[in-house]
Parts: structure tokens; C-alpha cells; sequence
């Protein structure tokens, strides 16, 4: 068995894409108690973040239609009619994040995205695991703040 990552700290985030985001909007809401975090609406579409436990761990909802870096251009394989998962994201030890994002590359896997959040106060970055799942490796840091 290899020996554990230390770097990561927890699941920070799991994104479906939804069919109904009205509907699965009520569920989430109304049926499960989760409080929205915030709300992306522009031309693509519609995301929904929720919060989903201690920190900056949360749930995501993307409307199918919504158009993104990862969800159509870099993983065509992703079929919406036979998975609802978007990506998942896997908090790591903000000291680790680039010994991570490096320890990665060297396996000679490439990093398809980098980027921050303000609103989360988080760096990310994004690969593709072997059967295209896309996952995501982020750190919470408080000095990424709204400007």
C-alpha cells in the first residue's frame, strides 16, 4: 500500500451538472437544509454553491447548459447523459500547494487549469485523472481576497 498524501486535508468541493436546476435548486434547499454560498448566472448558464460542512467545503450545482473550460472543450468524453459529476476537488495543506502541483507534473500529468478565488479565498489547480474524471486540488488562503 503507498503511503498516504499528508498534503490533503479533505474533499473540498463536489460539482454536478443538473438537468433541472430549479428543481434540484427546492431539493438541496428545502429537503437537505443547505444554505446557499453563491449564485454565477451569466450567458453559460447558472452554477449554485452551497455550503457543505466546516470551512470552505461545498457542494456545487452546474445547469447542464453552462459552457466551460472543463466541461466540454478539454473532456468531450464526459457524456451529461450518463454522469451528473462535473469534477471534485481535494483540499491540500496551503504549504504543499506547489510541492503538489509540481509532485504532478513531474508524474507527467498535465495541469489543464490554475487559477484563484476571491470569494472562497482559495488557489487551485485542475488535472484529469486516467478515465477523464477532472479533479481539483485546491488551498484555502486568506491572503486572496475580493479587490
Amino acid at each position: 500500500m503507498n503511503k498516504p498524501n499528508q498534503s490533503i486535508t479533505g474533499i473540498a468541493e463536489v460539482a454536478l451538472r443538473v438537468h433541472d436546476l430549479d428543481l434540484m435548486r427546492r431539493f438541496y434547499e428545502q429537503v437537505i437544509g443547505l444554505e446557499v454560498l453563491r449564485e454565477i448566472k451569466d450567458s453559460n448558464g447558472a452554477i449554485i454553491f452551497y455550503a457543505a460542512g466546516p470551512g470552505n467545503d461545498h457542494l456545487a450545482l452546474f445547469e447542464e447548459k453552462w459552457i466551460d473550460w472543463f466541461t466540454r472543450d478539454k473532456s468531450p468524453q464526459i457524456d451529461p447523459k450518463l454522469t451528473t459529476l462535473s469534477h471534485f476537488a481535494i483540499r491540500i495543506a496551503l504549504d504543499d500547494f506547489e510541492s503538489e502541483k509540481k509532485r504532478i507534473e513531474q508524474l507527467g500529468i498535465e495541469i489543464v487549469h490554475s487559477n484563484t478565488s476571491s470569494w472562497l479565498h482559495c488557489r487551485m489547480f485542475y488535472f484529469f485523472d486516467p478515465e477523464g474524471n477532472l479533479i481539483e486540488f485546491n488551498s484555502h488562503d486568506e491572503s486572496i481576497r475580493y479587490r
